[in-house]
């Protein structure tokens, strides 16, 4: 269960509202801070102390300084560090912060509490799920794992894989967490077919993961929210250690996480967020814009502070930019301005199809390097991770330098996961998926029958198959104990006994050795080392990835046996795709223009900005997803510090029409900011750049249809979201709308006249 409640270890709270503990007393700052690097607002921002207090902070414009600089400014005036919480959105973020701030304040700031909203939950609930009836080795389940639970789900209530996809309801599950939707709720309010399963889904999959000790991040934050809510005692406790609190990204928040800062800070309103509504580009993941948008009326009396100057972006970039995001129906009135030059104005690259559009790329990078413009210098962004491909190809072939962010990650591949869910085994008897993955890894004659047959039985005992392995292999291995029945065929129990004794034999070593040895053993005892040697293709290439995994955990083995292991696995789940990106590497970076917020290039390439494509045809039907599609594009074009350059296609394999326009965001962009580097000849039946404008320019809307084209229960193909089946459908005063089940990505709401739909019943 969790500590106890109270004792010495608990902070008590001065009359100055400054909190102390039973830590030595930190030192003062190593020298005055010089608040003179900062402009106006900045300072305004950074010297705030007391109360809540909103930055509106544009892209450029030094939010991580303001935040570095508010919190080394907060330990001057003798708050002690480890009264100060800053959240942000990935591991990179945080390592930058915390040495921004040690940098400032000196080694005594390195007590700031700095990491991600997973991370510090994750502290928290080491310490405090068993209030939860948890238990403190809990598994941290990422998305595979996540989606092997949801198919187990399925199965157990009775739902064909065929019928819903997985992932589909998944994403609907992590959604509801999001918005702290318990499966309760989430059935309460559940809306047609799809919905019902899905909380038939949910029910069964909490019971899954509780059964299996297991959280998956949605749960992370919801089980801090009931901790907080739930508790007074830890609530307090909480609000008194963390007495100020800054956020960053705000903008990126879900309910949850907003109702995380909201119960933290409740008690002192001392929470300060920092973000920019221009870059809110992540509703899909249930971000909420309106959390950073209502901050003023959900923490009273706030100061707004708005940084207006960016110091990233040339004059032209700048401008461009403030053109695409200044359609943006709702936003808070901000103007982006730079005291930079204009330098060279948008360039502009029309190709005939995508490998045209590589080409032209490719020589445009070499014209750069004989610029002396260095590789890691230019980064080329793209709306979907299919649009990577002729790159690639085109880059191996000329010997091009590249590296992607968002390609198989590390922690993605197969001997990595395989050697972590041995870890995951042995520090959680009870992680089903973790058990299960390994169960037949190397081979040892346990099939999904088997497997099946021992979950089915361990359920009726109330215990998981990793403990019951374990048993059988006890008590064969105690002449003692009289054999039990089982319900295994002799084969399939000698099978699963020596699997029982190998991770009993694991269990044994995690208890002596610290975890970069106990991953030698695993290795070694479980036979995967022949797994690795037998791979007919990359044998050497396997070999090094486990090599790596022994040597990031090394980095733990100072905290000891079990420790060492409990601490790695958690850092390991936490780990972002863009943690992984090598800023220094001598390589053109490729990556979605998801991926690249928070980052800058000197020369960025923003490649098929063209209809259909960027904005996403998903969007057309939906005024709030364009929004965010022009926010999204505005993320993209303010990567750039120096050069920026734009392609677009006039055919592309595979999206939608085969003859392609330019994006209406282009249109947005004055012609005086932009300079065609290529432009083709044109051709008849193939657009140009004035017939793109008239093609997205606001038009009479055609009358409705009067009756409706496509019927409920209709199979249909969509160029995009794949084959779908078509769950209800209206005639709107502009259209005709219908909802289709999607194979592939579920639920979408389309209308007919932009959707394209072709009939397949």
């Amino acid at each position: 269960m969790g500590e106890a409640r109270g004792g010495a270890g608990w902070p008590r709270r001065l009359e100055s509202g400054v909190t102390t503990s039973n830590h030595p007393p930190t030192s003062r700052l190593r020298r005055p801070l010089d608040l003179g690097a900062l402009n106006q607002e900045q300072r305004a921002a950074a010297e705030h102390t007391h109360g809540p207090l909103l930055v509106f902070a544009g892209a450029g414009s030094g939010k991580t300084r303001v935040i570095t600089y508010r919190t080394a400014r907060l330990i001057e005036a003798g708050v002690a560090p480890w009264n100060i919480l800053a959240v942000t959105f990935t591991n990179k973020a945080a390592n930058e912060m915390r040495e921004r701030i040690v940098d400032l304040a000196g080694a005594s700031a390195g007590g700031v509490n700095v990491g991600t909203f997973h991370s510090q939950a994750l502290r928290i609930l080491r310490r405090h799920i068993g209030y939860l009836d948890r238990e403190a080795d809990f598994t941290i389940y990422d998305a595979d794992d996540q989606l092997r639970l949801v198919k187990q789900a399925m199965s157990d209530v009775g739902v064909g894989l065929t019928t819903i996809n997985p992932g589909a309801i998944r994403n609907d599950i992590s959604r509801a967490k999001d918005d702290l939707a318990s499966p309760y709720e989430y059935a309460e309010r559940a809306e047609g077919y799809a919905q019902d399963v899905t909380a038939q889904v949910y029910h069964r999959y909490q019971r899954l993961l509780a059964n299996a000790n297991g959280v998956d991040f949605g749960d992370m934050i919801a089980f801090c929210v009931r901790l907080l809510r739930e508790f007074p005692d830890l609530r307090a406790y909480y609000q008194d250690r963390f007495r100020f609190i800054l956020v960053d990204e705000y903008q990126d928040t879900n309910r949850a996480q907003y109702t995380f800062v909201r119960e933290l800070g409740a008690g002192h309103g001392n929470v300060c967020v920092v973000g920019d509504d221009d870059q809110s580009i992540y509703s899909w993941r249930g971000a909420d814009i309106g959390n950073i948008l209502g901050f003023e009326d959900q923490f009273e009396s706030a100061r707004v502070v708005k940084l207006e100057r960016n110091y990233r972006s040339t004059g032209a970039i700048l401008g461009a930019a403030n053109a695409v995001i200044a359609k943006v129906a709702s936003r808070a009135e901000k103007s982006l301005w730079t005291e930079r030059e204009d330098g060279e104005p948008v360039g502009v690259i029309e190709a005939l199809d995508e490998e045209d559009e590589a080409v032209q790329v490719a020589t445009l990078i070499r014209e750069l390097r004989g610029q002396r413009v260095a590789r890691r210098e230019i980064a080329i962004l793209y709306r979907t991770n299919a649009q990577s491909r002729p790159f690639e190809e085109l880059f191996v072939r000329q010997g091009l330098p590249y590296q992607i962010v968002g390609a198989t990650a590390f922690y993605a591949r197969r001997e990595v996961r395989d050697v972590l869910a041995y870890l995951r085994a042995i520090a959680n008897p009870r992680d089903l998926v973790s058990f299960e993955r390994i169960a037949n890894v190397p081979r040892r004659g346990i099939g999904a029958k088997t497997l099946q047959t021992l979950r089915e039985w361990a359920e009726r005992t109330s215990r998981a198959p990793g403990e019951v392995v374990r048993w059988m292999a006890a008590a064969a291995d105690d002449p003692t104990r009289p054999p039990g029945e089982t319900p295994f065929a002799a084969r399939a129990f000698r099978a699963l006994t020596e699997l029982g004794r190998l991770l009993r034999r694991l269990d044994e070593r995690a208890n002596e050795a610290p975890v970069g040895a106990l991953v030698n053993t695993v290795v070694r005892e479980s036979g995967y080392d022949e797994v690795l040697d037998a791979d007919p293709d990359r044998p050497e290439e396997r070999w090094e990835n486990v090599v790596e995994l022994q040597a990031a955990a090394s980095k733990f083995d100072h905290f000891g046996p079990r420790e060492s292991l409990t601490r790695y696995l958690g850092e390991a789940a936490l780990v972002s795709e863009v943690d992984n990106l090598a800023s220094d590497a001598d390589a053109v970076t490729l990556l979605t223009a998801h991926a690249a917020k928070g980052l800058e290039y000197g020369v960025v390439i923003v490649a098929g900005l063209e209809e259909e494509l960027f904005p996403h045809v998903r969007s057309y039907d939906d005024p709030a997803q364009m929004d965010e599609e022009r926010r999204l594009a505005y993320v993209a074009l303010t990567r750039a510090k120096d050069r920026l350059f734009v392609t677009y296609t006039r055919h592309r394999s595979g999206w939608g029409a085969p003859v392609r326009f330019p994006s209406r965001f282009l249109q947005d962009v004055p012609a005086e900011l932009l300079t065609y580097r290529r432009r083709l000849d044109a051709h008849p039946g193939i657009p140009t750049l004035g017939a793109a404008a008239a093609a997205v320019a606001d038009e009479p809307a055609a009358a409705p249809p009067r009756e409706r084209t496509y019927r409920d229960g209709q199979r249909v193909r969509h160029a995009v979201f794949g084959e779908g089946l078509i769950v209800a459908g209206q005639i709107t005063s502009f259209d005709e709308e219908v909802t289709v089940m999607f194979d592939d990505v579920g639920l979408k709401k389309l209308a007919v006249s932009f959707a394209k739909l072709q009939a397949l019943t």
